[in-house]
């Protein structure tokens, strides 16, 4: 599959003018962006830059003060979160929000199940409906542990997983929703360089097998500068530059602000 740098396809996301306080605090200001369909885009800044409160507008934990949010064309400000993931926005968090007690395969399963919710009634009666909806998970899954290089450890407990392990097993668990559009805050926390470089090949064969447009929100300066094909840098909730990594590298505001040298 081609890059979006290569063959810039139709925009998937859209902000304009997004603008969030708490208590009186600016955490985001005008923020704009256009994401396009394949895209890898990063999103980089310092503490407190605004990066976290823009993934959770766009995925319904917080809502603007103002602005637009567009999804493939659609507003989605006040839309809830269940309704975001259904529309195929998928997101992981920078700590681990797995099931530690269920096994690794049964993470991946209840996360493919909210994309197709079956009702407490059918769920009960155990009908077609719903062994075909369970077949689709078992399915959905398997791939999925594969993938990640899971399989082997389907069936052990999540809190027992490496840690490494569990960052890749978050990721499984936001593509079983299906999602078209993957936002991952930092990823790559905790791992060393050798996991960083395995997680960095991953992301882009996710994007390249499934499709999938990526925003990745992360600290580590070479896993942004060597997957993504634009970065977008924040500081103090506002955009101070969007780019290629090589432009983004040479900015003096960036050098300043984030880089710590102009």
């Amino acid at each position: 599959m081609s890059s979006a740098a290569d063959a810039p396809g139709p925009v998937v996301l859209r902000t304009a003018g997004l603008t969030k306080s708490f208590r009186g605090l600016v955490a985001l200001r005008e923020h704009a962006i256009e994401l396009r369909e394949g895209e890898i885009l990063g999103v980089i800044g310092p503490n407190g830059s605004g990066k976290s409160t823009f993934f959770n507008l766009i995925t319904g934990f917080s809502r603007p003060d103002s602005g637009a949010i567009e999804f493939r064309g659609r507003s989605i400000v006040g839309v809830g979160t269940a309704r975001i993931v259904g529309l195929g926005i998928a997101r992981t968090f920078q700590g681990s929000r797995l099931f530690g007690s269920l096994s690794v395969a049964e993470n991946i399963l209840a996360a493919a199940q909210l994309r197709h919710p079956v009702g407490p009634v059918a769920a009960v009666l155990r009908g077609p409906r719903y062994r075909a909806h369970a077949r689709e998970a078992e399915t959905i899954a398997a791939r999925l542990l594969n993938l990640m290089g899971l399989a082997s450890q389907a069936d052990r407990p999540a809190v027992d997983l490496p840690y490494g392990d569990q960052r890749r097993l978050e990721i499984a668990r936001a593509l079983a929703t299906e999602p078209t559009l993957l936002l991952l805050d930092e990823p790559a926390a905790g791992l060393n360089s050798g996991e960083t470089r395995a997680l960095t090949a991953l992301i882009r064969r996710i994007r390249d097998l499934h499709g999938v447009t990526v925003v990745v929100v992360e600290h580590d300066m070479d896993l942004i500068m060597n997957l993504c094909e634009r970065i977008q840098v924040l500081a103090t909730g506002e955009v101070i530059c969007v780019g290629s990594p090589e432009a983004v590298r040479s900015h003096p505001r960036v050098r300043e602000a984030y880089l710590g040298h102009a």
